[in-house]
């Protein structure tokens, strides 16, 4: 079990359980295991991403140079290493989380987040460092911001204006930049959720709030919500539903299949994915390799099955041609791509492609979270009360990997069937964490 790392990087409350001692305490680790000379940097829009980067640069000896290129989506960190040449990449970034939390993210050279094996590594070896007496300081670049629109720029090259656009930024990173893209390319488009003022990023905004996006929508646009880091993205389409990850990714595996751009028919996705996204695999060919949830277990399913695009049905979608981790941005762009190549709207796409069986997702705000143990004795709970309910469908009970939560999934072939083993469940949850 880790200590600090999560599914995707260490995160907290700055000053409460994301201390200093623990941020500048990991980068002198990193430094002791990976051996770092140059270090790219990159922030969200919260209040708190420059105090965490002081931290940082107090961890790293004055041998590490430490460029800060700003606010960017996360995605960008690859195109960052690979043009400017550094050896590891630091997100500075909570992701969808509320604005009180912050966190890091560490990519390899390569692009790709660490593996498990390294993040213990680098947890255990805290014990055997002390932090440098002449610590690193950081020095500012904009070239980041030139070189990743460069890179998105290169991949837009069919007509936008066939598309409506609503785009919801979360006040996020990818705020300023997906403004200038969609500019940049004629496209008819307008922004809401896209003023951060460093305590907004995700308020009632983004990828996982989506209400106010579809409230927003008029009739015959699509909209497009991000999260705080941009590394996720969620469509709304021009009847008002929720498109999700797995209908995205559907949508562009299909385009890369007619374009012989699909890798060994191999898409990957999670547990998470609909029974429906599974169904809809199936009905074209393609081979589906499920992983745990969590976009680094993804990728590295990718990278052994040599995938083409895999992704989780938050939104998370990684297309290795181009980027070794998702990001919302080219997401958007393949998404409008793979239209435009059908020649068909969102909307018709998924009526005609994928009928997803209805879900619930809860999540239970926990101070302490169940050990394997007691996960094990809630899932046993689980399956007697699928037994004596007859539930046509499934359950997935799990510990989040960002958030003191524990989230309870339940999908089923009947609205009704779900909506009552869910509360079935989530009450002998709560009765069973109590006692």
């Amino acid at each position: 079990m880790k200590k600090y790392f999560g599914t995707d990087g260490i995160r907290g409350i700055p000053n409460k359980n994301l201390t200093k001692e623990i941020v500048s305490n990991v980068a002198c680790s990193v430094e002791d295991i990976l051996k770092p000379t140059s270090v790219a940097v990159i922030l969200d829009t919260r209040d708190s991403s420059l105090e965490i980067l002081d931290w940082i640069c107090e961890g790293f000896s004055e041998n590490i140079e430490v460029i800060n290129y700003g606010i960017l989506p996360s995605g960008s960190m690859p195109v960052l290493l690979e043009t400017f040449g550094h050896n590891l990449g630091i997100i500075i970034s909570a992701s969808h989380n509320p604005s009180e939390y912050n966190g890091i993210k560490l990519i390899d050279e390569n692009g790709s987040k660490l593996q498990d094996e390294i993040e213990i590594e680098i947890e255990a070896n805290i014990e055997n460092i002390s932090l440098p007496s002449a610590h690193t300081s950081y020095k500012e670049s904009e070239e980041g911001f030139k070189v990743y629109f460069e890179f998105l720029n290169q991949i837009l090259d069919f007509d936008l204006t066939n598309f409506d656009l609503l785009i919801d930024s979360a006040n996020g990173s990818a705020y300023k930049i997906i403004d200038e893209l969609l500019k940049d390319n004629d496209s008819k488009f307008k922004m809401i959720a896209n003023e951060p003022n460093g305590e907004n990023i995700n308020l009632a905004s983004g990828a996982t709030h989506t209400e106010n996006l579809i409230k927003n929508l008029k009739k015959g646009e699509i909209g497009a919500a991000f999260d705080g880091d941009a590394d996720r993205l969620i469509m709304v389409d021009e009847n008002g539903i929720t498109c999700n990850g797995d209908v995205l990714i559907l949508l562009i595996a299909k385009y890369l299949s007619s374009t012989n751009q699909l890798n060994n028919d191999v898409v990957v996705s999670t547990v998470m994915s609909n029974f429906g996204f599974k169904t809809a695999m199936e009905k074209n060919n393609f081979k589906n390799i499920e992983t745990a949830v969590g976009d680094k277990y993804v990728a590295e399913a990718m990278l052994e099955s040599n995938a083409s695009i895999g992704g989780e049905q938050s939104g998370h979608i990684i297309i290795s041609d181009k980027l070794p981790v998702g990001d919302g941005l080219l997401t958007l762009i393949y998404s409008l791509k793979a239209l435009s190549f059908f020649k068909t709207t969102l909307s018709q796409f998924r009526e005609d492609n994928i009928k997803e069986y209805p879900q619930k997702l809860i999540n239970i705000e926990l101070n302490s979270m169940p050990d394997i143990k007691q996960l094990e004795e809630l899932d046993n709970i689980a399956r007697v009360l699928s037994e004596k309910e007859n539930l046509d469908g499934r359950y997935l009970i799990r510990n989040s990997g960002t958030e003191p939560l524990l989230r309870v999934l339940v999908e089923a072939s009947e609205e009704e069937s779900v909506e009552k083993f869910s509360e079935n469940l989530v009450n002998k949850i709560k009765n069973f964490l109590q006692t």
